[in-house]
């Protein structure tokens, strides 16, 4: 008898568990095997190495210390792994860090979505007064 109920419990799971995974085929889909083009600002290997350079130098922050790589720390899987993130002088941000990786393929930058995307998304930090402090003046963005 306890071997029909556990034939019908699993049989049960196993039908949900079908279920879910179509249920997420028709919302996510696989990553894209390529990176897409941004219109009128196509990728170079120039401008990679400049973005790797500008990711890990902390001069971007107004006290020289924090980089992107502080809260999007990509040994940790683009993020910082904090309940809140810490910026500006060890102040705690109101949110986490996104991960950085694949931040490309979404649709609206951060947690609101407020930039429309990566280029809009990059003078936020750089000037947010809880996270890195600098001015337009000490930084081009």
């Amino acid at each position: 008898m306890l071997g029909i109920a556990a034939s019908l419990i699993a049989g049960g799971a196993a039908a949900q568990a079908d279920e879910l995974r179509d249920m997420a085929k028709e919302i996510f889909a696989p990553l894209p095997s390529t990176i897409p083009a941004v219109q009128g600002n196509p990728i170079t290997p120039e401008k990679i190495e400049l973005g790797k350079a500008l990711f890990f130098d902390p001069r971007l922050s107004a006290s020289g210390v924090f980089s992107c790589n502080s809260c999007h720390n990509l040994a940790t899987g683009g993020d910082d792994n904090l309940e809140t993130s810490i910026g500006h002088g060890w102040q705690k941000g109101p949110r986490n860090s996104p991960t950085a990786l694949n931040a490309v393929l979404n649709e609206a930058q951060f947690w609101d979505g407020r930039a429309e995307d990566l280029k809009a998304q990059a003078k936020g930090p750089v000037q947010a007064g809880v996270e890195m402090a600098n001015t337009p003046e000490n930084v081009v963005v």
